[in-house]
């Protein structure tokens, strides 16, 4: 039997449909479907059936995916000793979380952590997940989200943020660019917005990326309130202001209880911790 069968097994099980475990595995959902198939096939049974609610497992799947799990813990478990016998971390290790938080990761040192673990494969997921992560090693980077249930929390640090406006501009612009995600709400931002521009000044544009509102803010579409790490240092801005930061965000990482105890999650959250500093803050008092 294909191992890689039962992982589409244990994902179509944990998000309840074929794209939302395309989007767990990173794979087309036809290809969800093939394998699904050539699994029941193997098996002589089926093992999902479709409801308003998503895919529903039969008696059999609720069989399948318990050993699965179960199979997958045992691979898991072989990984870690594997690693525990070497100086390194071995296996992949997931990290979830924002596009520019990646880049900002991508630049402190995460090349000499992945030499001094030759066997760890890093792979780097750029949206929230369609169900919740369990079974691989994995952690997750939020700025204030709730964490699940039963989930490890630690707090990486502040971030801080500040305004800025197009250094081409000769006099601060009366709109704004902002932060808004349809999807999930972020009340802080939007109270710190309210406090900077009293309600008096229109928001004309918004997107769900900081990298994305740089850039619109680098154009003169309008001053914004930006993380400093990627604002500071560019040719293209002016902070509006001086001093300590208009605002600071908590960033936090949310470890997947099933695997914290994996030597690969450990040695990713130490350097995660370690990385921070270098990744995100900045010193707001050095000079222009």
């Amino acid at each position: 039997m294909n191992w890689d069968n039962l992982k589409i097994l244990l994902a179509i099980s944990r998000a309840g449909s074929l794209t939302g475990a395309a989007h767990l595995l990173d794979v087309d959902a036809t290809t969800m479907g093939r394998r699904l198939t050539a699994l029941e096939r193997d098996l002589g049974t089926i093992l999902f059936v479709r409801a308003k609610s998503g895919f529903v497992a039969t008696e059999a799947g609720a069989i399948a995916i318990h050993r699965a799990e179960e199979i997958e813990a045992c691979y898991h478990s072989m990984t870690d000793d594997i690693s525990r016998s070497q100086s390194g971390a071995v296996g992949t290790m997931r990290i979830i979380g924002n596009a520019w938080t990646m880049q900002q990761l991508a630049g402190a040192g995460m090349d000499r952590f992945l030499l001094r673990n030759p066997g760890l494969d890093l792979r780097l997921l750029t949206r929230t997940p369609a169900a919740k992560v369990t079974g691989e090693a994995s952690v997750q980077i939020w700025f204030e989200v709730p964490p699940q249930s039963a989930e490890y929390t630690i707090t990486l640090g502040q971030v801080p943020y500040a305004v800025y406006r197009a250094a081409k501009l000769t006099t601060d612009p009366d709109n704004w660019v902002a932060f808004f995600d349809e999807e999930a709400s972020r009340p802080i931002i939007t109270r710190a917005m309210d406090r900077l521009s009293h309600g008096a000044e229109a928001i004309r544009l918004t997107a769900t990326d900081a990298s994305v509102l740089v850039s619109a803010v680098a154009a003169g579409a309008g001053k914004g309130l930006l993380p400093m790490c990627l604002a500071e240092g560019r040719d293209d801005l002016v902070r509006v202001g001086q001093g300590r930061p208009e605002f600071s965000r908590a960033l936090y990482l949310y470890l997947n209880p099933d695997t914290v105890g994996y030597k690969r999650v450990q040695v990713t959250v130490e350097w995660l911790r370690t990385a921070f500093t270098q990744a995100f803050e900045t010193d707001y008092n050095a000079p222009v």
